[in-house]
């Protein structure tokens, strides 16, 4: 609890100096946030050789693998600006997590489908970082169309700038779901058996609702609200997937995937 407690601060810390435009305290609130809450994490997912995760840890580990993920590329991609909601966010729901107490269930066990666990989370992470750009692109468009001047805002780059990071982010994402899907097709022995057919349809469906948009911003150069309708479309099914079925099995039918 404690740890948890102390990355929220740290996270409103590293938040309040992005406002700011202070790199130096963003970095280092920013990495103290991380690790305070990466301790969290480690007590309330990992059990000896099995991985415990409920709905609200799997929404943890996300929103701090994004955390981290701006962390490592604010200095190479114009990322910093979403430190303003992903690190309060990720300091609210790591609080969350550490008082819901440990999920019942026997765990996900065995080196090959934590790894499938592993790759599913990251991408799914990858994807709420390029779902928060999105968010961020969206604001900056509508400021600028709307005549305001948005250079005397540091947080903010350029707007094409925002957009080649935000479709950086989303190729990368779908290489992490493609290779999730790949391994669950080799890992994982009875989808109905182990209640992840529905996960599997919707992560399936999200995939080639994101391909179809990388393939279409690649061969007739889509962007600006095409580009957005489309991330937001998919962002949505793959929220469904992670945590709308997850919530139904847990919460509604008593269930656990695995």
């Amino acid at each position: 609890m404690i740890p948890a407690v102390l990355s929220l601060v740290a996270y409103l810390a590293s938040a309040a100096a992005a406002y700011r435009d202070r790199a130096s305290l963003l970095f280092a609130a920013g990495a103290t946030a991380v690790a305070l809450h990466a301790a969290a994490l480690l007590g309330d997912v990992f059990h000896q050789d099995r991985l415990l995760i409920g709905l609200i840890d799997a929404a943890s580990l996300v929103l701090w693998q994004a955390a981290l993920l701006i962390l490592l590329c604010w200095r190479m991609m114009p990322v910093a600006a979403l430190s303003l909601i992903a690190f309060p966010l990720a300091g609210v729901v790591s609080v969350v997590a550490a008082t819901s107490g440990t999920p019942p269930g026997s765990g996900v066990q065995g080196w090959p489908l934590q790894l499938h666990v592993g790759l599913s989370v990251f991408a799914a992470g990858l994807f709420t970082l390029a779902a928060l750009q999105s968010v961020l692109v969206a604001a900056q468009s509508r400021f600028l169309h709307g005549g305001r001047d948005l250079r005397s805002l540091p947080a903010l780059p350029p707007l094409q700038a925002m957009e080649a990071a935000l479709f950086g982010a989303l190729w990368l994402a779908w290489g992490m779901l493609t290779a999730s899907l790949l391994t669950g097709i080799l890992f994982v022995d009875d989808l109905l058996a182990q209640h992840l057919v529905h996960k599997t349809v919707l992560s399936a469906i999200s995939w080639a609702v994101f391909g179809m948009l990388l393939w279409g911003h690649w061969r007739y150069g889509w962007r600006g609200r095409t580009a957005l309708r489309w991330t937001w479309s998919g962002y949505a099914v793959l929220l469904l997937a992670y945590f709308g079925s997850k919530f139904v099995l847990e919460n509604v039918l008593g269930l656990r995937w695995g």
